[in-house]
C-alpha cells in the first residue's frame, strides 16, 4: 500500500475495468480504499483488476449490471454497503460513444449514449447519495469530457451527453451539500495508455494532440490523480469541473 489516506473507506467505480476507470481504482486502492466495481459485462477484465488490487494488499469486489436500471443499481449498492460497511466515494466513469455527424446518427445510437452517459450517472449517483446521506456524507466525481465544453465535428451525441453531466454535477453539488456530500467532475481531454501505439492508428488525432499546449496525450494515471484530489479530505471544493486536457480548453486545436 502507498499510504492509508483512504483506509476504511469504500469507493464505487462504474465502468472501471480499463483505461481511466482502472487507473482510478488502482490509485484509490493504493491509498487504502476498498474498491467496488460496477461493470456491464467484461468479467475477465473485472476479475483481472480485482487480482491487481488484492496484490496491492487491498480489498474489493466486482459487480455486474446495467447502470440505467435503478432496481439493479439499488441491489448492488445494498450489497456493497453490507459487504464493506458503506459507500464513501463514487466515481461515475462508465461511458458510451457514438462518433458521427448529427445527420447520420440514428435514434438508437443517440439513446444509448444519453442513457449510459447521463441517465446512468443520474441513477447511480442518486442511489449512492441516499446511502451517503444516511452515513453523514461522501464524495462523488463524475467523469465528463473536454467535448462537454466545446464542439467539434462528429461529437454531437457524446458532447451533448457530457455537457448535461457538467450541469447535473453542479445541480447535485447544490442539492446535496447539506448532507455532507461533495460533488465534482473531471473533464479529460485526449487520454491514451502509455504503451498504446495509438498514433499509428489515429494519425488525425495525433496531429491535433501535437497542437495542444502540452503537445501530448494525457495518461489515465493523470486523470486518476485529479480524481484522487477531488475525493480527498484536502479538497474544499464542490460543484467544480476540473479539466485534465493538456491545456486544450485554452485554445482551439480540433479541426475538420
Amino acid at each position: 500500500m502507498e499510504n492509508t489516506l483512504m483506509a476504511g473507506k469504500t469507493a464505487l467505480i462504474t465502468g472501471g475495468s480499463k483505461g481511466i476507470g482502472r487507473a482510478v481504482a488502482l490509485r484509490l486502492a493504493q491509498a487504502g480504499a476498498n474498491i467496488a466495481l460496477l461493470l456491464r459485462q467484461d468479467r475477465a477484465a473485472g476479475e483481472s483488476l480485482m487480482a491487481e488490487i488484492r496484490a496491492l494488499g487491498g480489498r474489493g469486489a466486482a459487480y455486474y449490471g446495467d447502470i440505467t436500471e435503478r432496481e439493479q443499481v439499488r441491489e448492488h449498492i445494498a450489497a456493497i454497503t453490507a459487504g464493506f460497511g458503506g459507500i464513501h466515494m463514487l466515481v461515475n466513469n462508465a461511458g458510451a460513444v457514438a462518433q458521427g455527424a448529427l445527420l447520420t446518427l440514428d435514434d438508437q445510437q443517440w439513446r444509448q449514449v444519453i442513457a449510459t452517459n447521463l441517465t446512468g450517472c443520474f441513477v447511480v449517483a442518486t442511489e449512492a447519495a441516499k446511502q451517503m446521506r444516511a452515513q453523514g456524507g461522501g464524495g462523488i466525481v463524475n467523469i465528463a469530457g473536454a467535448s462537454a465544453h466545446r464542439c467539434y465535428p462528429g461529437a454531437g451525441a457524446f458532447g451533448a451527453s457530457k455537457a448535461a453531466v457538467v450541469n447535473l454535477t453542479r445541480q447535485m453539488a447544490v442539492e446535496w451539500a447539506d448532507y455532507g456530500i461533495r460533488v465534482n467532475g473531471v473533464s479529460p481531454g485526449p487520454i491514451r495508455d502509455a504503451d498504446d501505439d495509438w498514433q499509428q492508428r489515429e494519425p488525425q488525432l495525433a496531429a491535433e494532440v501535437a497542437r495542444l499546449p502540452l503537445r501530448r496525450a494525457g495518461l489515465p494515471e493523470e486523470v486518476a490523480s485529479a480524481v484522487f484530489y477531488l475525493l480527498s479530505d484536502a479538497a474544499y471544493t464542490t460543484g467544480h469541473m476540473l479539466a485534465v486536457d493538456g491545456g486544450g480548453l485554452c485554445t482551439w486545436y480540433m479541426t475538420r
